[in-house]
C-alpha cells in the first residue's frame, strides 16, 4: 500500500489519555445587567440567501418578559414592538413553505438588531443543542440565555462553517449589524455547500443541535462540518477533505506511524502524502478497494475509516485508521477517559492486549493512571490492573494533534489525534514509535441495548505481531432479551458467509470489568442448526458516537476493531 498506511505509531507505556466533549454555548445567567421591563424595539432582516426576501411573512418573538409579533416589509425587514419587555429575546419567522428560522437578541438598553437567516438558525441550535423550535416553544423561557453564551454559539458556528468551506467571518456579527454584501455572499456559499453535500439547512442544523448537545449522542453520525462536503454516490458517510491517518506498524520513526490523506468522495480519488494518487473501487455500500484490490477500506457511519493493507504483495496484512482532519485544543480533551489497544510487551518480542483509564487536566497533564496488561494472558482485569505513576503530558502540535511529552526529560515519546463525531462525542487515537497504539473515549456508564436492535459489523483483526488478518470477516447480531437487574442481555450471533453463519445465543455484560466496557465470558451454545458454537472471551470498549468497537480477545491474543456498518 502506498507510505501512509505504512506509518505506525507506538505509545510509551506509561501514557494515558482523557478525551471529553466541552460543549459549546448553553445557558445560564446573563452577564450583562438586566434592564427593568420596558418598551422594547427590535429589528432586524429576514432572508435565506436567496434572490427573493423573505417578505409578507410573520415574525414573532418571546423575551424574557414580554412577546410580540410583526411582519417583514417586501425587504424582510421587520421592526417589532414589545410593551413592559426585558432582553434576552428569541423570535422566528415562518416562510411561505412552512419552515421557520430562529434568532436571538440581547441588549442592555431598549432596542436590539436580530437577523433572521439559516446562520442564525444554527446559532440558536447550537445554544439549545436541540432543536430551534422546541427552544422556542420551551427552552428559552427555562434559561434564557446571557449574552456571552450567544457570542459563543456563534463564534462556535461560525468555525464549524468554516471548516465546511463556507467563510462566514468577513460577514462579522451573524445577528446583530445589518446585512452586508459580505453576509449575503456567504449564505449563498451555504446555499451551496448544502447542495454540494446532497444535505439541507434542516438536516445540518439537526447536526449542529446534536453535536453541542449536554448530554452527547451514541448515535454514529457525521459533524455537521462535513454534511456540507462532497459525499460518495454509494457513502453518504465518506466525505471529501483531508482525513488523519494512523498505521501501527513497527518501525524506527515515529514520523512513519501517522500522516494525511486528501480524499475526493465525489471521483473516489485519494492523494497521498507523498504525492502519489489511487482511486478507491466500490465493493458494496460503504467498502472499497486500493492498490489493485489488495487494500480493502471500510467506512463507519460517523466517518472513520478502517483499513487492511500489505506493502508485499499480499505476504503480510497490517492495519490503519483514518477519520477527518479536525483541529481540538487539550480543554477539549480533559477530563477521564477509557482506552483499549496494543502495547509493546516487556520483553519487546511482541505486543499484549492494553486497556487503562487516565485523567487528562486543561493544560494537557496526565493527572491519574490505571493500566491493565499482562504480558502473558493478556488479561485487562483484576490482578492485571495497577496504578500506574503519570509520567506524560500532551501539548499541542503545529502540524495538528498534540504530541505525548515526558514530564521530566522533555521527551516526545508518541503522537495523539482527536476526533470529534457529529453526536458530539470525542475519540482519541494515541500511536508511538515501536507500534503500540490506544483508542480512548470519555469515560461512562454503558446502558443496556434495546431488544430486536440488529448490528452487522466489518471486522479488522490485529495479532501480537501487528499483522492483520488477510481479509475482513463480517457478523451480524440481533439483541434477544435484557436482564436490567444483571445489567446483562442475550445476542443471537452469527458470521456472515463464514463457516458459523448458524446464529447461537450469548450473554454480554455491561459495566465489565469496569464502567465503560462491555465483557463476555468464554463458552459455548447450541446453534440454531444444532449444531454447538464455542466462543472465547473479549472485552469491548464501545467508542461511543464512531460506530467503532474495539476488542481484546485474550484466548487467541487479538485485537479486532469491529466496524458497524452504516
Amino acid at each position: 500500500m502506498k507510505n501512509e498506511f505504512d506509518r505506525n505509531v507506538s505509545f510509551a507505556t506509561g501514557v494515558v489519555l482523557a478525551a471529553c466533549l466541552a460543549a459549546c454555548g448553553g445557558g445560564g445567567g446573563s452577564d450583562t445587567p438586566t434592564p427593568s421591563a420596558t418598551a422594547l424595539t427590535l429589528t432586524g432582516t429576514a432572508t435565506d440567501g436567496s434572490s427573493a426576501p423573505i417578505a409578507g411573512r410573520p415574525v414573532d418573538a418571546k423575551c424574557s418578559t414580554g412577546s410580540g409579533s410583526a411582519t417583514t416589509n417586501g425587504s424582510g425587514d421587520f421592526t417589532l414592538n414589545i410593551d413592559a419587555g426585558k432582553f434576552p429575546c428569541v423570535a422566528r419567522v415562518t416562510k411561505s413553505d412552512g419552515s421557520v428560522l430562529h434568532t436571538l437578541a440581547t441588549s442592555s438598553g431598549t432596542s436590539a438588531t436580530a437577523n433572521l437567516t439559516p446562520a442564525t438558525q444554527l446559532v440558536v441550535a447550537n445554544l439549545a443543542g436541540g432543536d430551534p423550535a422546541a427552544y422556542y416553544d420551551t427552552g428559552f423561557a427555562a434559561t434564557p440565555p446571557s449574552a456571552a453564551a450567544v457570542s459563543a454559539s456563534q463564534t462556535a458556528v461560525v468555525a464549524t462553517l468554516k471548516s465546511g468551506g463556507v467563510d462566514f467571518t468577513p460577514a462579522g456579527d451573524l445577528i446583530g449589524t445589518a446585512l452586508t454584501p459580505a453576509y449575503t455572499t456567504a449564505l449563498g456559499g451555504l446555499a451551496g455547500a448544502l447542495a454540494t453535500g446532497g444535505t439541507t439547512l434542516a438536516a445540518i442544523t439537526a447536526a449542529v443541535g446534536t453535536g453541542s448537545a449536554a448530554t452527547p449522542s451514541g448515535t454514529p453520525s457525521l459533524p455537521p462540518e462535513l454534511l456540507l462536503k462532497a459525499g460518495a454516490s454509494n457513502c453518504s458517510a465518506l466525505r471529501s477533505g483531508s482525513y488523519r491517518v494512523v498505521s501501527p506498524f513497527e518501525g524506527p520513526a515515529l514520523a512513519d506511524r501517522h500522516g494525511t490523506v486528501v480524499v475526493n468522495a465525489a471521483t473516489l480519488g485519494i492523494v497521498f502524502t507523498d504525492g502519489s494518487t489511487d482511486t478507491l473501487v466500490a465493493n458494496g455500500a460503504c467498502r472499497y478497494s486500493l492498490d489493485s484490490g489488495k487494500t480493502d477500506v471500510v467506512v463507519s457511519a460517523a466517518g472513520v475509516l478502517a483499513v487492511r493493507y500489505t506493502n508485499d504483495a499480499g505476504g503480510t496484512f497490517h492495519p490503519a485508521f483514518l477519520f477527518p482532519q479536525q483541529s481540538h485544543t487539550l480543554a477539549e480533551l480533559a477530563g477521564t477517559s477509557n482506552a483499549i489497544g496494543l502495547e509493546r510487551n516487556a520483553a519487546n518480542t511482541a505486543y499484549t492486549g492494553i486497556a487503562f483509564t487516565a485523567t487528562l487536566d486543561a493544560a494537557g497533564a496526565i493527572t491519574a493512571a490505571t493500566v491493565c496488561k499482562d504480558d502473558a494472558t493478556w488479561s485487562i482485569s483484576g490482578a492485571a490492573c495497577t496504578a500506574r505513576a503519570a509520567t506524560d503530558s500532551l501539548r499541542a502540535n503545529a502540524d495538528g494533534g498534540f504530541d505525548i511529552v515526558n514530564k521530566t526529560s522533555g521527551a516526545v515519546n508518541g503522537r495523539s489525534f482527536a476526533y470529534r463525531a457529529g453526536g458530539g462525542e470525542l475519540m482519541l487515537l494515541l500511536v508511538d514509535a515501536n507500534g503500540s497504539f490506544q483508542m480512548l473515549t470519555k469515560q461512562r456508564t454503558n446502558g443496556l441495548p434495546a431488544i430486536g436492535a440488529v448490528q452487522t459489523f466489518w471486522s479488522l483483526t490485529v495479532n501480537a505481531q501487528l499483522s492483520a488478518a488477510p481479509a475482513l470477516n463480517v457478523s451480524s447480531n440481533t439483541i434477544v432479551s435484557l436482564d436490567s437487574a444483571a445489567a446483562s442481555w442475550i445476542r443471537s450471533q452469527k458470521s456472515v458467509g463464514g463457516t458459523n453463519d448458524s446464529p447461537h445465543p450469548e450473554t454480554l455484560l455491561a459495566n465489565k470489568p469496569r464502567d465503560g466496557y462491555t465483557f463476555r465470558a468464554a463458552g459455548s451454545a447450541t446453534a440454531a442448526d444444532g449444531s454447538t458454537a464455542t466462543f472465547g472471551e473479549f472485552t469491548v470498549l464501545g467508542l461511543r458516537g464512531m460506530g467503532l468497537n474495539p476488542l481484546i480477545l485474550p484466548a487467541s491474543k487479538t485485537f479486532l476493531l469491529s466496524v458497524l456498518q452504516p
